[in-house]
């Protein structure tokens, strides 16, 4: 419990109880002196949870965000400081019946707290895209004023109420960071848990949020014996400014970028997809130095993780910038035509077909018509290759020309534009082998002809989804790329041939976390004591690293590997005999099983060596470790896709390769979907858990004191999760008990199911992860 003054009509009164919750034990509550709320009402509001220390009320402002109290976050002597949570918080919202199951659960990733105000943002693990947010109001109250409060706190008669509740109150006086309330009836009040709760006006186009819920003298609340009545709260109106720039992205963690003039406004704007889930987003280019406007976006029918080399252009012979790039599945070059109004594109238009053969596509004019040409490297002869545009526009491309000689294959992320202020073309690309950033210089002449090859930036090794254009207002071609998830803008300079240091955008970077994952699997890598997960990314074929932190959420995401989408069946274990888990995966296109060993610095794996510790073991899928067959060591287990058995592949003393193989079970496993292994049922035996695919059905397959067998099975979940493709398990919250990772295909999204004391069939609330959109 913390101690405040309260005040009541702008008067000092006395030191009381803040309305903060203390979970003592249990502890949740809720507005007293009101009325329930009715399943589904007030959906915005949202039940917060700061470890097991307190327990407060909160608002859904933006599909990611919530406002509660900073105090809620108190957690000792020490300030409440921006970054992860000091614990573990969760924020329930619109669940109105706590005892129910509707709503989302999420992790809290991120505080803000106010500097000066009782007032704190909260950035959440996944966004909530089925409850409206409620609008920040920017008009102050006024006295006589009637607002309505919701809270989940103490009420009268319960000190732990499973529903929402409501009350009215009439504003008594306004100062200058605070409002005073009173109940409009004797009994209305504001008690222990209410804390951060809305103060909202109701009008007729909806709610309007105006302040939250700070002290009160808790007149009315259950073991509560003060008289004076009164609550105070603090205001937000005034706060908008803060609100909206704690909330402002900076563009992050794209690829296939392109810059273009797409919204008609005259400046340079930037698309990208969205890695993982597929998602096409228009950041608009403003008038301000590193400032992109709230990115929107485009094409949202359209999964854009399954096209590669995306350009920009005036390619059809109007005005507008057009986009191009290679549809991966059919290797063809789709056309997506730009409209007057900007902002979006017309139907695709084929314009060219089998592209196989020909990556890094680059737009640019090099051979010194009025007309945008295409050029590309030709991956079987390493060649630089050139289709003039032509006046006509659209597919009609001229005679492919040679522009560039062999040995383009070293290059990558070619981009044209601008740079040495000539007035010609120049070509930028990353050099593979030094990671820097060279310049081929364009002349007058055009076309193979290329001036001085320069290092205009070092360090770019770890560069991709580099972009060109006029990226701030200095009129000059800037460079854009991404490194990790971290966008960079290279300035341009007046006297060209150079760039300029790199800077930041303005604007936050989210916390990703784990969203559009293939081949998930979970393990000790980075060397702390929570565990991690690691996992390829849909559409680029990297391999991230999000390591598990003290606060219940994964920390800023790691790349430790590319050229991933090259491999199937990854699974964790030690197989090597030390004391660093390794990560084991199949090729897909010889079926050798690699093993990738943990080492003492963790995040990073060792070299795969030059020998398989497999051959050939494409005819088996749904690899899993764990120690089935009752020795000390990790084995492996796959299903035989031609039986459907269950085959065991024993791990030996000597480490990196197996004994001979058996079948351990002979049921149907190709009626099986994602199979993960983990301690379900609080023995001290490696259980599976896989999806039947014709229900959606979650069934356990226990192991036993023997080994080598599994007890009969036993349902999880009575359906619902065939879409969820990927299963991993971890022991993500600290409290001895193996957790479960779902990951579903079609969304994204995954989900952690707690483990409970009880095991087996019997599983804790959900908390939702990514995508951030």
């Amino acid at each position: 419990m913390f101690s405040r003054l309260a005040r009541a009509r702008g008067a000092v009164l006395a030191t009381a109880a803040l309305a903060v919750g203390v979970l003592a034990g249990s502890g949740a509550s809720a507005v007293s002196g009101g009325q329930d709320v009715p399943d589904g009402g007030h959906p915005f509001t949202a039940k917060v949870m700061f470890g097991s220390l307190h327990s407060c009320t909160g608002a859904l402002v933006a599909s990611r965000w919530i406002v509660t109290a900073k105090t809620c976050f108190a957690d000792g002597t020490a300030p409440v400081a921006e970054g992860a949570p000091s614990r573990p918080t969760s924020a329930l919202v619109g669940r109105t019946n706590l005892a129910g199951t509707s709503g989302h659960r999420l992790a809290v990733t991120t505080v803000v707290p106010h500097p000066t105000r009782d007032v704190l943002l909260a950035e959440l693990s996944a966004p909530v895209t089925d409850v409206t947010p409620i609008p920040w109001s920017g008009t102050p109250p006024t006295a006589a004023e009637t607002l309505r409060v919701t809270g989940y706190g103490r009420t009268a008669t319960e000190w732990t109420p499973d529903r929402l509740h409501t009350a009215t109150f009439t504003v008594d006086a306004v100062g200058a960071a605070t409002v005073d309330v009173a109940g409009t009836s004797a009994a209305a009040t504001v008690c222990k848990g209410d804390a951060g709760g809305p103060a909202f006006r109701e009008t007729g186009t909806g709610p309007e949020l105006v302040a939250i819920n700070n002290l009160s003298w808790q007149h009315g609340c259950l073991g509560e014996t003060e008289t004076r009545t009164g609550v105070t709260q603090t205001r937000l109106d005034d706060l908008g400014d803060w609100f909206r720039q704690t909330l402002h992205l900076q563009p992050y963690a794209l690829s296939n970028t392109v810059v273009g003039e797409f919204t008609r406004d005259g400046r340079d704007d930037l698309i990208a997809a969205e890695p993982g889930t597929g998602k096409l987003w228009l950041h608009p280019g403003t008038s301000t130095d590193r400032v992109w406007g709230e990115r929107v976006q485009i094409e949202p029918e359209t999964d854009w993780s399954g096209y590669r080399d995306l350009v920009a252009g005036q390619f059809d012979g109007d005005a507008y910038d057009d986009l191009l790039g290679v549809e991966v599945s059919t290797n063809t070059l789709w056309l997506f035509p730009g409209t007057a109004g900007g902002g979006g594109f017309a139907d695709r238009v084929v314009a060219g077909t089998n592209w196989q053969d020909l990556a890094d596509l680059v737009v640019g004019r090099f051979n010194r018509d009025a007309y945008e040409d295409l050029a590309g490297i030709q991956l079987s002869t390493g060649k630089l290759l050139m289709f003039p545009g032509t006046s006509a526009g659209g597919s009609l491309w001229g005679t492919l020309t040679e522009i560039g000689f062999s040995g383009w294959t070293g290059k990558r992320e070619l981009v044209a534009g601008r740079f040495n202020r000539d007035g010609y073309d120049d070509l930028v690309v990353v050099d593979k082998s030094s990671g820097d950033i060279q310049m081929y210089a364009g002349t007058a002449t055009g076309g193979s002809t290329w001036g001085q090859v320069s290092t205009i930036q070092t360090g770019g090794k770890g560069l991709t989804a580099l972009a060109a254009g006029k990226l701030n207002p200095d009129g000059y071609d800037d460079l854009v790329a991404v490194e990790s998830d971290q966008v960079w803008l290279y300035p341009g300079t007046a006297a060209g041939g150079s760039l300029g240091a790199r800077v930041q955008p303005v604007g936050r970077v989210p916390v990703l976390q784990p969203h559009g994952l293939l081949e998930s699997v979970t393990g000790e890598f980075n060397r702390d004591a929570y565990a991690d997960l690691i996992g390829v990314e849909k559409g680029t074929g990297r391999l991230w690293l999000y390591p598990g932190t003290a606060a219940g959420t994964w920390g800023p995401r790691i790349a430790v590997g590319s050229g991933w989408n090259g491999y199937r069946d990854l699974t964790v274990g030690r197989f090597n005999r030390d004391d660093y888990d390794d990560l084991l995966a199949m090729e897909l296109s010889t079926g050798n099983l690699w093993l990738y060993p943990g080492t003492a610095a963790g995040t990073f794996w060792g070299s795969r060596g030059t020998t398989p510790v497999g051959f050939n073991w494409l005819g088996l899928e749904r690899l899993t470790a764990g120690r089935f067959n009752g020795d000390a060591y990790d084995d492996v287990v796959a299903v035989e896709k031609t039986t459907g058995k269950l085959r065991l592949y024993p791990g030996t003393a000597a480490g990196s390769g197996w004994g001979a193989s058996s079948i351990i079970d002979s049921g149907d496993w190709n009626a099986l979907g994602a199979v993960v292994r983990g301690r379900f049922n609080r023995d001290a035996y490696d259980d599976l858990m896989a999806v039947e695919k014709a229900t959606g059905k979650l069934w356990l397959y226990p192991g036993t004191a023997a080994g080598g067998s599994f007890g009969s099975r036993v349902e999880v979940f009575g359906g619902g999760w065939a879409g969820r493709n990927e299963l991993a398990a971890l022991r993500f919250d600290q409290d001895g008990h193996d957790d479960l990772v779902a990951g579903d295909a079609a969304t994204g999204q995954v989900w952690v199911y707690p483990g409970t004391p009880t095991g087996g069939a019997v599983w804790g609330d959900p908390t939702e992860y990514g995508p951030i959109s």
